[in-house]
């Protein structure tokens, strides 16, 4: 078409900045409050139910739970390492819970 390859590459590089500078207009909620239990399930429900349609009640109020309980006192930081996902053979996704401390397998 006559285009050199780097034209094509300033023409990507622009639609980037334009991109960026959209992406942050886009905004329909922030969280105030990151210790508010409501407020983070609210904000989680959208992202969980993309993935687990029909789940996402009982996925956001478990992953809620865990990540509140590994924030630290005044921090805004989440400790990632942890939160531990242990599986129980025979279990379903309903008898999930989040336990607040160790678990140990016999």
């Amino acid at each position: 078409m006559g285009l050199h390859p780097s034209e094509i590459l300033i023409g990507y590089e622009k639609a980037a900045k334009k991109v960026y500078e959209e992406l942050d207009k886009q905004t329909c909620y922030t969280l105030k409050n990151m210790e508010d239990h409501e407020e983070v399930t609210m904000c989680m429900k959208s992202s969980i139910s993309s993935k687990q349609f029909g789940l996402e009640d009982l996925l956001s109020d478990l992953i809620t739970k865990a990540c509140l309980y590994s924030i630290p006192k005044g921090s805004r930081k989440l400790q990632v390492d942890n939160i531990r996902v242990q599986k129980i053979l025979g279990g379903s996704i309903h008898d999930s819970e989040v336990v607040h401390g160790m678990v140990v397998i016999r």
